[in-house]
């Protein structure tokens, strides 16, 4: 009897030895796997960012026609002398980059008096938009699951601990302080780089019925990307930072239906930025650009007159069966279930557009126009003044 009782012992404790040695298999063929980018669009441009194809122009370049406001001087806006973001915000006062520094380390900040109402006059612009459009509000959380992140397309893990990509990840983890000195999570929360990472893994093993699709929401969150690599002219004031609020769109389409829906998003987005009165172009993005999910993307890049050049203020992208393939999302069909569609867009990233919209509505006197479409949610203010 003890012999046989030895004997499963030690067949127990193989067992579990074999078990864990396939779990570390399974886990390094996942880590693999997951390095292989989506297909791409017949249509997209091979190459680098410079093979970016210009799909359509918004606007005269200078916003003078553009502007949407009654009763501006458009020949007195054409002598403007276009300032920076970064020397406006100063003078109006909107943005305390120092107090953000010294509380949180470089590129964080406090938007004060006018520019807290402009974030929240955006984002309850967009939300507002969206929401008649058909998108369901939703605000999101700003934490997920690293194995969540990684599904979606984003890296989660060090170069080294993904094999020595040499790529370094934009993602924050999260660690508790009770388990910093503990054994580590073996699937750790992260913060989240934009709400659609949340969004799309709401639905996360799930079978969808295919009356329901597609089904659109529109989230909003903070967002939190280190940025590594990030320098020069794009790291001051608040063109690129390390938190900042975003309304997200996603979208789950049946896969039949995923190009239709990839331009009803296009074509929300151009609607908001064309009623804002900003000028902007939409570019089709090139295959080095596409990230590992996207096998279509746009950009959208508003015209910056205090920088003097484009910048990219929102993109859309559709990426078929990639994020759904590694959630588990799937929609009934004859036969058999298929893995949904699943696309995202971004309404309002507001540093960005805040930056567009700043340096375009310039006023000689040093003030800054507030877009008609935003003033309701800006208490009466019709302009951004400077400091005395």
């Amino acid at each position: 009897m003890l012999d046989l009782r030895e004997r499963a012992r030690v067949a127990k404790q193989a067992i579990q030895d074999i078990k864990a040695q396939l779990t570390e298999v399974e886990s390094r063929l996942r880590n693999e796997a997951a390095k292989i980018p989506n297909t791409t669009h017949p249509d997209t441009p091979i190459g680098d960012e410079t093979k970016a194809r210009v799909v359509r122009t918004h606007g005269d370049l200078h916003n003078i026609k553009t502007v949407p406001v009654d009763g501006v001087n458009t020949l007195e806006l054409s002598n403007v002398e276009f300032q920076d973001h970064y020397d406006l915000v100063q003078r109006l006062g909107i943005v305390d980059m120092e107090a953000g520094a010294r509380v949180a380390g470089s590129r964080f900040h406090y938007w004060r008096g006018g520019g807290a109402l402009l974030e929240l006059a955006l984002v309850q612009y967009a939300m507002t938009r969206a929401a008649a459009a058909g998108f369901v509000p939703h605000i999101t959380p700003d934490a997920a699951r690293s194995s969540v992140v990684d599904a979606c397309g984003f890296r989660p893990r060090s170069s080294a601990e993904d094999g020595g990509s040499g790529e370094a990840s934009q993602i924050y983890r999260m660690t508790p302080v009770a388990d910093e000195r503990g054994e580590h999570s073996a699937d750790p929360l992260c913060l989240v780089a934009t709400a659609e990472i949340p969004l799309v893994a709401m639905k996360q093993q799930q079978i969808l019925d295919g009356s329901s699709l597609p089904e659109s929401v529109a989230g909003l969150s903070h967002c939190f990307r280190a940025e590594a690599g990030a320098r020069g002219r794009d790291t001051r004031g608040i063109y690129r930072l390390h938190q900042f609020t975003k309304v997200e769109l996603v979208t789950l389409s049946h896969p039949t239906h995923s190009d239709t829906e990839l331009q009803r998003l296009l074509d929300f987005q151009t609607s908001l930025y064309a009623d804002l009165g900003l000028t902007f172009r939409v570019l089709q993005m090139p295959s080095h650009e596409l990230g590992a999910s996207a096998y279509q993307k746009y950009d959208i890049e508003a015209w910056m007159p205090g920088r003097k050049q484009w910048g990219e203020i929102s993109s859309a992208s559709n990426c078929t069966d990639y994020q759904a393939r590694r959630l588990g999302i799937r929609v009934r069909g004859e036969g058999q279930h298929v893995f949904v569609h699943t696309l995202n867009a971004t309404a309002v990233a507001v540093p960005r557009l805040a930056v567009a919209l700043l340096e375009s509505f310039q006023r000689p006197d040093g003030h800054v126009v507030i877009p008609s479409v935003l003033r309701p949610w800006m208490m009466g203010m019709e302009s951004l003044a400077p400091q005395k």
